[in-house]
């Protein structure tokens, strides 16, 4: 019983017990998959030397195709053709001019790759040889033998020759003989050392290792270490298994070389009719790897069903709880609040739910003290917002009626009565905290007219279209007049003509954006800077009462505070105030 109690009060047990009865399964577990794990790590081993291989070639075949291209480009560049076909038409001047032209650009070839070793025009019409290094000199015989060389055998066109590579061009393209003539050609002599300073990438520390790069015809190209009998033996099974198959070009395998046993791949381009091979003892690619074979496998067995029942036992006695624990909070996100949380067991979430029934009950609680004070203090303040009216606005009421009545204009006389009416009914209602977008926007239309009887055409006001879908979307009472207010006491009535007060309304994907924007001036920047962190943080200043207010009852009546409220900034030559409201 004691220990039934334990167990069922202590995850901590739980676990521990578990952990045990996991770990005596371990020692019957063999070493079956060791040779399956060497045969992998084998194919990892190659696949990696053979992407590097594939990926050399890759590089090989991109220059070899980028230096064919500018070899094409310079046959038919001005200053060869000019030299080749206008010679009796040239100057000396004219004839060096070229040359040294031509000369320049062969230099720019050469130093364009590090697998150029030169780079050479021969023009039998002015029997001219121009290196890109070196001086120009005449062609001897010898010279009109190299500029025919040429090999079709791959695509590349590479000419294999006196243990070098070769890159030649011909005018015309056609020249197969000696009809048509040849005009000129351009021959480039790869770099050697270029490209063993490339295979640099496949040394490896380990004795006997090493890399070649065969020709075309199976001979030894590029080698980066001495010749030995490794290296020529499998020189000689590479060229034996190329020459079976014709179609493949790659492959590895596994050779014993008196006590060495080596593993070696090899990859040919097509293109370039070139093989590259990599060979390695596998006694130094795999050392160490069997002497810790048996512990090896036991511990990665060990650990693989260590993990696997450990997860389960986590998941039965810590996942679970917990995930129940997660969805109640979310619940508490969507508002549920009338709910418990049941645990089985009396251990630490037993405890962690009981607390947590007794907080949500207690935050139940305070919810709604809450939300009942902040709509008292909501009601407050717009009582206190109703009760601000401006007496500077009552008087210029008045003195508009006494100028009118002494006019005579009772006609107009009547329409501002009720315009008044209408203005202060609306302002002193206390019946209800909310009313309709439409009302509210008719309400700050009458405001705006009455305003225009003070100072006539020194302020044009105007009002924006409200979308029709727009009317009926409820809202606090007095969050537009007292913007307009604004707008007239701090910046228009100073402003003796040309006043302007807009209000749009524009509809976005989920809001209505209702706009006020005005002319009167710009805020100091200190005092925008304030009022913008005021409507961030929701605090009080006897200065901007007003904005601050209106903001914080629109996000308590719409509640996503992060969406709707409002903002005000400064533009060119006033200030725009934009209200963001729920889209019906």
């Amino acid at each position: 019983m004691p220990l039934i109690g334990i167990w069922r009060k202590s995850i901590f047990v739980r676990l521990m017990l578990t952990f045990l009865l996991i770990m005596v399964p371990l020692y019957g577990i063999g070493i079956g998959a060791y040779q399956w794990g060497v045969s992998a790590l084998k194919r990892e081993l190659s696949g990696a030397q053979t992407s590097q291989m594939v990926y050399y070639l890759e590089k090989i075949e991109k220059e070899i195709q980028g230096l064919k291209l500018v070899q094409s480009e310079t046959l038919y560049t001005e200053d060869i053709q000019t030299l080749a076909n206008n010679n009796e038409y040239l100057t000396d001047y004219e004839r060096g001019y070229y040359l040294n032209k031509l000369q320049q650009r062969l230099n720019a070839i050469k130093n364009g790759s590090v697998y150029v070793e030169n780079v050479t025009a021969y023009i039998p019409s002015i029997k001219r040889l121009v290196p890109a290094v070196g001086s120009i000199s005449e062609m001897q015989e010898a010279d009109w033998e190299r500029m025919k060389l040429t090999d079709n055998a791959t695509r590349s066109q590479l000419a294999y020759a006196d243990k070098r590579l070769f890159l030649n061009a011909f005018f015309p393209p056609s020249y197969t003989g000696e009809n048509p003539p040849l005009s000129y050609a351009l021959l480039i002599k790869l770099s050697i050392p270029g490209l063993k300073d490339s295979l640099a990438q496949f040394e490896r520390n380990e004795s006997g290792s090493g890399v070649f790069l065969m020709s075309a015809a199976k001979d030894l190209l590029i080698f980066n270490d001495p010749p030995g009998s490794a290296q020529e033996t499998i020189r000689e099974l590479v060229r034996s298994e190329l020459a079976d198959d014709q179609t493949s070009g790659d492959g590895s395998q596994s050779v014993m070389l008196g006590k060495e046993r080596y593993l070696y791949l090899y990859q040919t381009s097509p293109y370039l009719g070139l093989t590259l091979v990599s060979y390695t003892p596998e006694r130094a690619l795999f050392a160490g790897l069997q002497k810790y074979e048996v512990w090896f496998w036991l511990l990665s067995a060990a650990v693989l069903l260590l993990i696997v029942l450990f997860s389960l036992a986590i998941i039965r006695f810590i996942r679970v709880p917990l995930y129940t624990l997660i969805r109640s909070f979310k619940r508490i996100e969507k508002g549920e609040m009338d709910f418990e949380i049941v645990h089985r067991s009396k251990d630490e979430f037993g405890f962690i739910y009981e607390r947590f029934n007794s907080m949500l009950e207690r935050l139940s609680s305070l919810i709604d003290q809450n939300y009942r004070q902040r709509i008292m203090v909501q009601r407050a303040e717009l009582k206190q917002l109703q009760a601000q009216i401006n007496p500077h606005f009552l008087y210029n009421s008045f003195f508009i009626l006494y100028t009118m009545t002494k006019r005579g204009d009772y006609d107009e006389l009547m329409a501002f009565e009720l315009q008044l009416g209408e203005y202060f009914e609306f302002i002193t209602r206390n019946t209800s905290d909310e009313v309709t977008l439409e009302r509210e926007v008719s309400h700050a239309r009458t405001y705006s007219l009455i305003q225009q009887k003070r100072f006539g055409e020194r302020i044009a006001v105007s009002f924006g279209e409200l979308p029709e879908s727009c009317g009926g979307l409820m809202v606090p009472r007095l969050i537009l007049q007292p913007i307009i207010e604004n707008a007239y006491e701090h910046g228009l009535e100073r402003m003796e003509e040309n006043g302007r007060l807009e209000v749009c309304f524009e509809l976005d994907d989920d809001a209505l954006r209702v706009t006020l924007r005005n002319n009167g001036g710009r805020m100091e920047e200190a005092r925008l800077n304030q009022l913008q962190a005021l409507l961030e943080t929701d605090t009080y200043d006897d200065e901007v009462t007003g904005f601050v207010n209106i903001h914080r009852r629109i996000r308590l009546y719409f509640g996503d505070r992060g969406r709707y409220g409002l903002t005000v900034s400064n533009t060119e030559d006033g200030i725009e105030a934009v209200l963001r409201l729920p889209k019906p």
